[in-house]
Formats: C-alpha cells, structure tokens, sequence
C-alpha cells in the first residue's frame, strides 16, 4: 500500500480497479493491503464519526462465537444472510447489546422464540435485551439481514468485482478501520476474539470459502450448494474471511519444524498455471518463520486469490490474482512472506489500537526480509534491506505528511503508512542486534507465546521483552519507538597503540541526530577494520550520549576502518562499499550517486581500490574560518577506503529544494545559483570549494552537480563563498612514495616521485591531527629521497603529509612510531 498523503481521483480509482493492474509496472511496496495509489484516512462527519481505539464495549461483554449462514445467490447484486451472537455479560445489569452493522437492511432480531426490539441507524444496531444480564450470563440473539453492501471506498469491505464476492477485513480510508460490519454484526475492532461457524450458500457452479477447517458440502439442488467451515481459535472480526466465485483448488502438506501443514490454494481456473510459481517459497517461509518466532499456530497455511489484496485472514489469506504473472518475482515472494508472518504478528498477536500498527506491520515486513535471509542468503537480504532503509531515510516523512513519526502513537491518517511498515522492519532489524539473533528470536518467540490470542501495546512489548531478556528495553524504544526521527554516528579518532602481535585501537564516536528528538542511549555499535588486503575485522562496543570511547583489540594495523559496515543498524545514514578491479560503470545509489554517471576512469593494471561512500543525513562539521560560509544543515558524504595512487574516478550528485521537505530546501530557499560544492580531505582540514566539478541548474529549485575527479575526502553543499582548494587544483599527478621502515624506531625514509622539481613540506600528525613534525625539501628533478627523525616521537600511528608547491596534497601515508 502506499502511504496515505493525497486524494485518489476516480478515474484513476477506476483505472486501477477495472483492469490496468495486470498490466502496469505492480508496486509492491507495502505488505498488506496492496495498491498502486496512494490512500488518504477521511474521518466521517457528525453521527458517522466513531471514536478510534474504542474498545470498551469488549469490557463489558464477551462475544463468545459468531455463527454466520450467508447467501450469495444474488450474486454481484446483494448478500442475504442471518448470524447468531453468542456472548457473556462482563458487567452487572447489562440490558442492550450495541454491534456495527454498515448500511444494511435489519429484518429482525430474535432471542429464542422472541422478536427483541432494536434501534439502527446504519453504524449501530442496539439491540435490547428482554431481561438484564450480569456478570457471567451467557445467551445468544440471531440477527437477520440483507441487501447491498457498502465497502470501504478505496480498499477493504465485502463486495462483488470480477466474478467474485469477497470481503477484505480492513477499510483504509474508513473509520475504524476493521470491516467485518461490512457483512454481518460484530464488535468491530482489534480486541474481540470469538470462534466462528460460516457457512455460504452459492450457484451457479461457484463455491464458498472461509476461515476454518471445512465440514463438507450440502446439494441444494438446482446447482445450488451450502459449504460449511468451523473455525475455532479466538479471531477478532478483522481477520475473518469468506470468498466465493468459480474457484480451484491445488494441495499441498508441508512438514515444518513443528509438524505437518496442510497447504491450501484457491484461484480460478485461470490461476492454475501461475500459482505454483508465486508460491514456489512458501514452505521457506514457513520454515523462516517457524525458526524465528516459534510454532505455526493454525493448521492451514491458505491463500485465495481475488481481485484486490493482500489481506492476512487466518487461515485463508486473500491474495490479488492480478500481481500472480508480475514480472517482479522478487515482490512476490516477499508479498507473500510478508501475509504469512502476519499469521504470527497479528493474528497470533495483534495490537491493541491503530496506532501501535507497526507491532504487526513492521515486524510482518521484518520477517519477509527474514525470508530473504533464510532462503537467499545474508549478503542477499542486507542489500536489500538497505533499499529498505534508503527508502525510509528519503520518504517516509513526505509520504506520511511531510515529518518523521515516533512509530509508537502514529497519526491515524498515516496508519497504513510509510512509517509503520518500513521503518517499523527497520526498526526490528535494529532490536535484532540490540539483543543478539538468538535472544532476539527466543525473546519475540516468547511475547508471541505470552500473548497468544491476546492484543498488546507498545508499552507491554517493552515489558515483556525486558523480563524475558533481562535487558533493560527502554533504551531501545525510546530510541526507535517512541521518538521520531534517527540517530547517526560518526568517527571522530581512532589512537592505536602497539600490544604485542595485536593493536589497541581506542575509538572516539559522535552522536548526531537526524529529525530526532533526545540523543540515544545503549546502542550496541561495530566498528570494522581493513588491513592492505581487505581482510576485515569486527570489533563490538557500546555507544551513549553525544560523544562515546572505546578500545578495541586489532590483530593488525589497519589500512581503513568505518561503523556499522555490515549493517547491523539502521542509522540516519546510506553506505556502500565496494571493490573495483578495472575501470569502468559501479554502481552506489543508495548513497545518492548517479549509477548513470559513476564511471572509475583509471586504475593501475593488476590493482585493486576498496571504495567507501556513506551519505550522512546529519549537519556536517561547520567551517569556523568561514564565517559567511553557510553548508547544509541537513547531509553530507564522506568518501574513503583504500585506494591505490593512480586511481580516478567521477560520479554525480543531485540538489533539489522546491518543497519543504526537500533535503536541500533550507539551504536553497532563494535559489541555486550560489550553490557550490565544497570539500575536505580530513576532519582537521578546512572545508574549501572543490575545483573539480561542474553544476547545471535544471529550473529554478533542482539541478545536478558532476565531480569530475572524485578524491577522499568529505563532500558537502554550501552556498556562499570559499576559497579553492588549491591543495588539489594546481597539479593532480600520481605521486608514488615509499615510507619505510614501518613501523620505525627511530628514523623514516621518505622516497618519492613528483611529476617536475619542486619545493615539498612534509608533515607529521599524531592521531589527534596535532602536528609533530615539519620538514621542507627540495625535489630535484621531481625525485625526493629524506629521512625524518623521529626518536623522540610517543609509541602511535602517526600520518606522513606530503604536500607541493601552493599547498597540493600530493599524498597522505601512515606510518607506527614504536
């Protein structure tokens, strides 16, 4: 579903409803509830309006079972139809049952033989009973009914369309958003949990279908037949499903970790082709879920095919036909990943009012991505998880009404929303590393378990997971629930300091936030190491606050390092590394480089660049030499790796600021014409406008910017005035250089090639960026050969700055002083 932002128009509606769905490109952004247009929440007026999250009448009554004898022989026209209540009083001197029932026509009501007295105005039908109840009595009315149905206007209801009938259990623009009034007398909402007996009646070759294990067929005559169902675990009317039309059925039985399932799917006959390969991984679903969350709770894994969808009823999950010959494969498999999981989160356990949706949503999305693991593999389901959270970073706030949302206490009219879906899978992803896979998995196991047939909020989710694990959860929801927004983290130093055959690395992060509120606490980070041939090493710490220290053991002198490199957490940043072995196209969009022009335009033969880009959606650093220099307060990139000299590669970044919710509109209100690019090798070097790119403006509020020789270093947009940075604009050669012994005791040689005789400054830094050494030499004949002393220097890494004539940094080296 996309999120609900602005009004469908009709002839798109109708566009979408009569046909274009099996042609057009499928969007199978959402899990449920799948549409190619958005959708906004309209509250009724007056009398209509019902108050969200109402869910006291299950405080004063218990609807025990609902018995439904439904006739679809009007078929498209109208159902006609009668359904028994059985309930107990939970309050003393209880005298009218109150039940939604939307726009139908009300013949009677009877207790026994006894015509009860009712008041309906289309929403409510208020039964009253012959005598008062109290707290234990249990009785039954038979409610009869019929006449055309009202669905939802967008998404959701009963209705007849493409030589179905069907009910979806949920209304995406109704209010509230259960639907089983559509179709019989309830209590409406996400609480009430009764058994069912279903049975339909139909003609004309069609059969009836719905929740529960089936009890047979009866002839009618006249080709007229009555098929029954039983459904007996607790299933709130939401999740309550029936479907008729000229259906075929195709079996299966999966053997899961926990028993047998029988597998049930239901098309037309022009489905039979096509549902065994849209289904080809459902038992690698099964089996993901069953390793992540515990047991399958039903007996039936089923799905129905019709005309829109998808919809995790229990035990029989509508599912749109029209997306079973999309060409996204991919989006099918995960579509239905995603409507299993739900018969885990939401049905097993659902939540208690809208707007903790992405207890069932998020963790529904969650677990398709846990699909992907299980069947394709880690390195498959990190990727995509990062367009996930690409996805998150760049849209939920415009899709759900131009802010970023705590996922806990999100606005109704963005309940199906971008939020609740997306960054409530992010969000999980993040709690998977908060505890670790196999806490993780033990613990929402046991929340399932300890809530079974039962709703919660976010609030007992917390409660419950802090007794199991016996970790204190509250500082993960108040991090990634109840704030919007994200936290980002950067490297701020790392010291390194010799220990035998290992290194002591101390590490210095700090906390910056994106759209968020409080900075965020007990977050576990990872650090990760490369020494010269991209061997890897992982090493885990602690965060809190603003500004965090930590040491780490290294078994090597690292080359390279970066946070959270294999995406553990989902921060308020986009990265990408890859390996380049030979010129040519690479691709890095999820960290907003142009694939179109991302092109390694040298290499040196037979080797090989390590290439790390991090998109940073936080402020960066401002530039205190620069006063009038304003930079964007809203991202920035940093560029990296281990990159061999000779290397040059180009790329292109886009600026767009027409909207308020543009990244660069705070920067861009009056234009772009001033807009520059601006630049820094380091954290310690000032930022200066970049020499090497080129801008075209496309309008008045967006554009492109071309950097035609991408260098290491920091990338930011800016508008005013900065010096060039001439310590890349005057000579842009391959500087070879030779520093050795390295590590050294007492002296480092420094051996280099310059392109012509020059005057060069060499540098030393400790690992503070503090200068420790300077020398100045002459390169005659662009050949230098020096050596530094450096005896009297303190045990640490150290970087060799070599710079020419007018400051261009022709190379920057480490070295170890022992």
């Amino acid at each position: 579903m996309h999120t609900p932002v602005r009004l469908l128009t009709t002839f798109l509606a109708l566009l979408f409803f009569t046909g274009l769905l099996a042609q057009r490109k499928h969007d199978l952004h959402f899990g449920s509830h799948i549409t190619d247009a958005p959708v906004i929440w309209k509250p009724r007026d007056g009398a209509e309006k019902m108050i969200p999250c109402d869910n006291s009448r299950s405080d004063s009554v218990d609807i025990l079972n609902y018995a439904i004898d439904l006739d679809l022989r009007d078929f498209g026209n109208s159902i006609t139809s009668n359904c028994t209540i059985t309930f107990t009083a939970k309050q003393d001197d209880l005298d009218f049952l109150p039940l939604d029932l939307l726009r139908l026509n009300v013949d009677s009501v009877i207790m026994g033989s006894n015509q009860l007295s009712y008041d309906y105005d289309d929403l409510l039908l208020n039964v009253h009973l012959p005598t008062t109840m109290n707290i234990g009595d249990t009785s039954d009315i038979t409610v009869f009914y019929h006449g055309q149905t009202t669905p939802d206007p967008f998404w959701g209801g009963f209705k007849y369309d493409q030589g179905v009938g069907y009910n979806l259990g949920i209304g995406l623009s109704s209010d509230p958003f259960p639907m089983g009034r559509s179709w019989y007398p309830c209590f409406d909402n996400f609480v009430e949990r009764s058994s069912y007996d279903i049975s339909i009646t139909t003609g004309n070759g069609r059969a009836g279908y719905a929740i529960g294990d089936f009890l047979g067929e009866e002839d009618l005559g006249n080709g007229d037949i009555k098929r029954s169902y039983r459904f007996n675990e607790p299933n709130p009317t939401y999740l309550t499903a029936v479907a008729a039309a000229n259906y075929i059925e195709q079996h299966d039985v999966h053997s899961g970790a926990y028993g047998d399932y029988a597998i049930l799917l239901v098309g037309r006959p022009a489905d039979a082709a096509t549902m065994p390969e849209a289904f080809k991984y459902l038992p690698q679903a099964i089996d993901a879920m069953e390793r992540w969350f515990g047991a399958y709770s039903y007996d039936q894994v089923g799905f129905i095919m019709t005309p829109q969808g998808a919809m995790e009823h229990s035990e029989l999950i509508a599912y749109p036909f029209g997306f079973l010959d999309s060409p996204d494969t991919l989006g099918i498999y995960r579509l239905m990943a995603h409507e299993l999981a739900h018969m885990w989160w939401g049905n097993t356990m659902t939540l208690s009012c809208p707007e903790n949706m992405w207890i069932k949503e998020g963790n529904g999305e969650y677990a398709a991505y846990l699909f992907y693991e299980y069947t394709f593999g880690r390195e498959f389901f990190i990727d995509r998880l990062k367009d996930k959270h690409a996805s998150v970073i760049r849209t939920a706030h415009t899709d759900d009404g131009g802010i970023y949302h705590p996922l806990s206490g999100i606005p109704q009219e963005y309940t199906y929303g971008t939020h609740t879906y997306d960054k409530g899978a992010t969000a999980m992803h993040n709690l998977r590393t908060y505890l670790g896979d196999d806490l993780f998995s033990s613990a929402m196991t046991s929340l399932l378990e300890a809530n079974r047939f039962s709703a919660i909020d976010a609030q007992q989710m917390q409660e419950q997971l802090t007794t199991f694990s016996g970790i204190d959860m509250s500082h993960f929801f108040n991090n990634w629930i109840y704030q919007p927004g994200f936290a980002s983290y950067e490297i701020d130093s790392v010291l390194y300091e010799p220990n035998g055959n290992e290194w002591n690395a101390t590490v210095h992060v700090q906390q910056k936030l994106s759209n968020a509120i409080t900075l965020h606490t007990n977050t576990p980070m990872e650090i990760t190491f490369f020494d010269e041939n991209f061997n890897a090493h992982h090493a885990q710490f602690m965060v809190s606050g603003e500004f965090s220290e930590a040491t780490v053991s290294v078994p090597f002198l690292p080359k390279f390092f970066t946070l959270n490199d294999r995406h553990l957490l989902n921060l308020g940043r986009l990265q990408d590394r890859i390996t380049i072995k030979e010129a040519g196209d690479f691709s890095l969009s999820d960290v907003g480089l142009d694939n179109a022009v991302n092109e390694v335009l040298e290499m040196p033969a037979g080797d090989s660049a390590m290439l790390n880009v991090i998109h940073h959606y936080i402020a960066p650093d401002p530039e205190p030499t620069l006063p009038e220099l304003q930079l964007s307060n809203t991202h920035y990139w940093s560029v990296g790796g281990i990159i061999p000299g000779g290397f040059k590669m180009k790329s292109r970044v886009f600026f767009q600021s027409a909207s308020p919710t543009d990244l660069d509109h705070d920067l861009l209100q009056n234009g772009t014409d001033d807009l520059i690019l601006v630049w820094r090798p380091n954290t310690t070097t000032p930022w200066a406008e970049y020499p090497y790119y080129a801008k075209q403006n496309i309008g008045s509020f967006a554009g492109r910017i071309t950097i035609d020789d991408m260098l290491p270093g920091e990338y930011a947009f800016a508008v005013g005035d900065a010096p060039i940075a001439t310590s890349v604009a005057d000579v842009r050669q391959d500087l070879i250089v030779d520093a050795f012994p390295n590590p050294s005791v007492d002296f480092l040689n420094v051996n280099a090639v310059l392109p012509a005789s020059m005057d060069v400054h060499i540098s030393v830094y400790d690992a503070l960026g503090q200068r420790a050494l300077t020398s100045t030499e002459n390169a005659l004949g662009g050949q230098l050969n020096t050596s530094l002393d450096v005896s009297d220097l303190p045990s640490g890494i150290y970087s060799l700055e070599i710079t020419g004539e007018e400051g261009a940094i022709r190379s920057v080296e480490q070295f170890v002083k022992k």
